[in-house]
């Protein structure tokens, strides 16, 4: 079994956007989603939907960059913990369908993502 968030380093974050410039704070809330803390887990899914979430009208590449990392991480999460990523997932999953702007390689992404996402759910999959 490969390592948990194996990779994250070698995206080049730097020139990845979320939506207040280079996303180099990513890692960082990824790798929190793995703390024993709860709170610390909470922050971070609240830093990722701040981040990463443009409601409506772009996908940013961020979302695509991270949304792999996101898959990984899900199985392992407490139950509202994944259900709260779960459903930022799926609101990034809905813009990617309706936005004017989506970033190139989102759908590739989601097409790869979405069925360990909907494993992970229990519930039926997200549209896109």
């Amino acid at each position: 079994m490969r390592p948990v968030l194996q990779g994250l380093d070698d995206v080049a974050w730097h020139s990845v956007d979320h939506a207040y410039g280079p996303a180099l704070d990513t890692p960082g809330h990824l790798r929190a989603l793995l703390s024993d803390d709860p709170e610390v887990v909470a922050g971070a899914i609240g830093d990722l939907d701040r981040t990463i979430h443009e409601e409506g009208g772009f996908v940013c590449p961020a979302a695509t960059a991270v949304l792999p990392f996101l898959a990984e991480v899900v199985p392992l999460l407490r139950e509202d913990h994944r259900a709260a990523v779960l459903d930022l997932v799926a609101r990034i999953a809905d813009d990617g369908e309706n936005a004017e702007q989506v970033d190139d390689g989102w759908h590739a992404a989601w097409a790869e993502a979405e069925p360990v996402l909907g494993r992970s759910s229990g519930q039926p999959e997200s549209p896109a």
